[in-house]
């Protein structure tokens, strides 16, 4: 029996990544115990029970995640009071960035712990999806994955035919997709024909956002989601889903919902769901792309410090719009209408 550390990045959508992966482990090493830093979507029991994992046999701080030199000696004192002969490092950081991993990877290269990390796909990261890449680094060690049940919780999707949902909350402002490009886009949808439901969390300046666009023509309903389990359940009820936050992009594709996701300040190709094109599309900013606080793991260095947020410009609604019209989902409304015609 081993035990092992695994580290992914945090964020609750991070953990829904990781969850099939993470039962995969358990599949190929049923004797094995693992630790892991708390994850909302990981320590919750439907989506433990969804993907057949049993989950961590207990947890460690989050701020471990980056190996800081200040908290090697606790980290280290973890590692020898659990046994733990094994570090599963899933987070996703280029190299230049990663100094202080390395660091401890040499010295537990002299201490008899393995590390298994991404930096073993190459020096940078490839622009494919995170989930790939993870699960590329298990297979090299043994770990069969299979990525080609996307939608792990299918069983709870009841779509209410013609309800679009526009996502509009993200976890950094210079992620969130200004109000008036919003209101034009449910406003075009509306035309269409559609029902437009606009959603956020528990984010005051998202709640705020909402409340603005509250009164935006096409508007059908607001919802303030206080939970994950209400966010799983509103997707679930949707027709179709837009969204700039990737939480509800990774649960839509596990709920077989499909969804478009405005990616405007993260590399789309990275942090895009494993899902057929017919399922889930993507709108990039190619300002972002192009913009020199873009790291080469696809994420931005000004999320959490401050950005005038030019990236947000890359997109517009009539983008959204024509990624709208290529989901199966626009394909077998427009077959309908033929055949009604």
């Amino acid at each position: 029996m081993r035990t092992a550390m695994v580290v992914i990045n945090e964020g609750v959508g991070n953990g829904i990544i990781a969850a099939p992966l993470l039962a995969a482990l358990e599949r190929r090493h049923p004797d094995w115990r693992y630790f892991m830093a708390t994850n909302i979507a990981l320590d919750t029991e439907w989506v433990r029970s969804a993907v057949g994992m049993q989950g961590a046999s207990g947890s460690f701080p989050a701020l471990w995640r980056r190996f800081l030199p200040a908290d090697r000696e606790e980290l280290w004192n973890f590692i020898d009071r659990n046994g733990v002969d094994l570090v599963v490092n899933l987070r996703m950081e280029f190299a230049e960035e990663d100094g202080n991993y390395f660091g401890f990877r040499a010295e537990a290269t002299k201490r008899g712990v393995e590390c298994w990390d991404l930096h073993e796909l190459g020096e940078r990261p490839q622009r494919l999806p995170f989930a790939e890449q993870a699960a590329s680094l298990l297979r090299a060690h043994d770990v069969p994955v299979d990525l080609d049940r996307p939608a792990w919780l299918a069983d709870r999707r009841q779509p209410r035919p013609d309800v679009v949902g526009c996502y509009v909350g993200a976890s950094a402002a210079v992620k969130r997709w200004p109000t008036d490009d919003w209101s034009t886009l449910i406003a075009q949808l509306a035309d269409r024909g559609l029902s437009v439901e606009v959603a956020v969390g528990r984010d005051a300046e998202e709640q705020a956002l909402l409340r603005r666009l509250s009164s935006a023509p096409g508007v059908t309903d607001t919802v303030f989601l206080q939970s994950l389990e209400a966010l799983r359940d509103w997707i679930a009820g949707l027709d179709v889903l837009v969204s700039n936050d990737t939480l509800a992009v990774h649960l839509a594709a596990a709920l077989g919902c499909p969804v478009v996701t405005l990616y405007l300040a993260t590399d789309g190709a990275i942090w895009s769901p494993v899902a057929a094109t017919e399922v889930s599309r993507t709108v990039q900013s190619a300002v972002a792309l192009s913009c020199s606080f873009m790291k080469p793991n696809g994420t931005c260095r000004l999320y959490y410090t401050g950005c005038p947020a030019p990236c947000a410009a890359g997109v517009r609604p009539p983008d959204v719009l024509i990624e709208l019209d290529q989901l199966e989902w626009s394909m077998r409304k427009i077959n309908h209408q033929d055949v009604a015609e």
